[in-house]
């Protein structure tokens, strides 16, 4: 085998941060070689929390953005947050800026790329999904470079929920990037079965994935009083509902007593604004990444939740939520709940590593959070299969010594 390829990431999402999209980069990443690779992202979603746990990639990081204006876009009070309030009041405002923005962001990313390109010795460019600016970005700059492309696809493109400018874009590229990059990834077999299908061409899957460690599963019976269904992550407009779902399920709960709590970087408005609030049977708390394990380990159950709307059905159909893997670790049960032709639902069924409630009944889902509780032979045999689920597709030292096979010549 020959020597790795250097290559250039574009990503608007990188490590470290809290979110899944970051958090599964890093675990990929973290195995590769010293210096095979650097990293052009967005000063805005790095999070300065996560600095003193580590999670930087050992590798250069590139910033498209400054650090002063991602601090005037985040500080309260400050010119550019007020500016950034009023628009958001206005729906034709607030897309004529977003419309704005496709342009400037790529303009600024190719001028970066361009230079880092040529320093770097870089031979292939990398663009991980998002909204559209890192793949509009990547896709011009492997035109004006003649480099070859390559694509790790988080979630759906096209068809995913964007703001309409973003939705637009979508349209226009999603094709053109498909027929310009050399290999595309996707982290699950459903939305590589929808892209092979749409655009007839190989696919590469390289799952979400974590570190493996040997455990000792002897907590598998404790059991928290009040029950604690904990859910990890943020909380984006796919999950609200499900969470309320949730919230109205173990509040008419007359049996069993049970708390939600939601460890979660979306602050008390936003929730609340969700129609997600605090009670005596809902908490909101906090926690690094690196407090993760420990907190998922001391749940009764661990929650995923996805939502039952129609109208992105095809997103949420592909969609493979990293915080699963996260759970598949933790030697707890796991409770989906999510439509019944979505990919985690099916996952989860086919495997038998949780119960699933794949349909928009309170009952049925309380049900299933009662037998959670009390059917420890169900748990014993939902958590065995849940271990070789986790080994056998979701290993990341595996798996990242596969994505990094694509790299050579």
């Amino acid at each position: 085998m020959s020597n790795l390829k250097k290559f250039l990431i574009i990503s608007s999402y990188a490590p470290p941060a809290i979110s899944g999209a970051p958090v599964m980069m890093y675990n990929l990443l973290c195995n590769f070689p010293k210096d095979s690779f650097v990293i052009l992202t967005s000063h805005a979603h790095i999070d300065n929390r996560m600095i003193e746990h580590g999670q930087y990639l050992k590798t250069k990081y590139y910033y498209f953005d400054t650090p002063t204006l991602t601090t005037s876009l985040k500080k309260e009070g400050s010119f550019f947050q007020k500016a950034k309030n009023f628009f958001k009041k206005s729906i034709l405002l607030k897309n004529v800026i977003q419309f704005l923005f496709i342009f400037y962001l790529p303009f600024n990313i190719i001028r970066y790329g361009r230079r880092i390109i040529k320093e770097e010795n870089i031979e292939i460019i990398l663009a991980y999904s998002d909204h559209g600016p890192a793949l509009f970005s990547s896709y011009l700059l492997h035109k004006i470079t003649k480099k070859p492309l390559f694509i790790y696809f988080y979630d759906l493109y096209k068809g995913n929920n964007f703001p309409f400018s973003h939705r637009v874009l979508a349209k226009f590229l999603e094709p053109r990037l498909f027929k310009s990059a050399q290999k595309i990834f996707v982290m699950a077999e459903a939305l590589g079965e929808h892209y092979k299908n749409m655009y007839k061409r190989d696919v590469f899957v390289i799952h979400n994935s974590l570190p493996i460690k040997a455990e000792n599963f002897d907590n598998l019976l404790i059991r928290n009083n009040p029950a604690k269904i904990v859910f990890t992550g943020t909380i984006y407009w796919c999950q609200a509902a499900p969470i309320r779902n949730l919230i109205k399920a173990i509040e008419e709960l007359k049996d069993e007593n049970v708390q939600l709590w939601l460890y979660t970087p979306s602050n008390k408005k936003a929730l609340n604004e969700q129609g997600i609030f605090e009670s005596q049977r809902v908490l909101f708390k906090y926690g690094m990444p690196s407090e993760m394990s420990e907190i998922q380990k001391n749940a009764d159950i661990l929650f995923v939740p996805l939502t039952f709307e129609k109208e992105h059905q095809l997103l949420i159909n592909t969609s493979s939520p990293g915080k699963t893997y996260e759970y598949l670790s933790s030697g707890r049960p796991i409770l989906i709940h999510a439509p019944a032709k979505s990919y985690i639902s099916q996952y989860g069924k086919k495997y038998n590593f949780a119960m699933v409630v794949d349909e928009d009944d309170l009952a049925k889902l309380q049900k299933g959070i009662v037998e959670l509780l009390n059917n420890k032979k169900l748990v014993s045999e939902m958590n065995a299969n849940a271990r070789k689920v986790l080994e056998a597709s979701h290993d990341a030292f595996k798996n990242s010594k596969a994505f990094q096979k694509e790299f050579y010549e």
